[in-house]
């Protein structure tokens, strides 16, 4: 092993007693020292233990906070980072950006899953903050946008033609919650979105 834990600390130590010179034992300052060392692994591996133990145990703490405030959330309208997306029988969708300034020029285009431009906005003069899109569920050219996965991004400039930072976000319904594996996940509109990723939530 590359390791020694205290088991092996201790064998290895009353090995050393047993095979010693009788002639010219051990000093006892020495053995003092081993033993002292041994009392310092010993203690080490309890609290490694220990921090271990507590890991465990805020991750079972934190998965039921999580799970008794995520039960409370359905039907409310909830804000999402992300840019990614369900579309199911055509319905609206809002999508929406944070500024990091102001923007002469901000254009959404939301593409489909094999990354096909589909519909594509440009807002003029948008202020610093977080500013809503509506999308109707409609292709460029008008036809309705087929059931599915989709992923919007969206592309700033400032007046002097500079680059503004963006940061996208999903608004909408919490439908179901899921409980699993991968944790406790938010139904929005059909997408799942975890609660790390939750950044408001209001009453309809």
């Amino acid at each position: 092993s590359q390791q020694v834990g205290k088991d092996g600390f201790l064998k290895m130590l009353v090995t050393q007693l047993q095979n010693q010179n009788p002639t010219d034992p051990m000093k006892g300052r020495d053995f003092a020292s081993q033993l002292a060392q041994f009392s310092s692994v010993e203690q080490l591996t309890s609290i490694s233990d220990q921090i271990k133990s507590q890991r465990a145990g805020n991750q079972a703490l934190t998965q039921s906070v999580n799970s008794g405030v995520a039960t409370d959330l359905i039907g409310k309208t909830v804000e999402a980072g992300g840019n990614q997306f369900k579309q199911s029988g055509g319905q609206e969708k809002t999508l929406g950006v944070e500024l990091s300034s102001p923007a002469s020029e901000v254009t959404v285009t939301i593409r489909d899953t094999g990354g096909n431009a589909i519909y594509t906005r440009t807002l003029e003069d948008v202020k610093a903050g977080s500013k809503e899109i509506t999308w109707d569920g409609t292709t460029d050219s008008g036809a309705k946008a087929p059931d599915g996965d989709y992923s919007f991004e969206i592309e700033a400039s400032g007046p002097e033609g500079n680059s503004v930072d963006t940061t996208p976000y999903l608004k909408g319904t919490v439908d179901r919650i899921t409980f699993g594996k991968e944790g406790t996940k938010l139904l929005v509109d059909g997408a799942k979105i975890s609660m790390g990723r939750i950044r408001s939530v209001a009453t309809p």
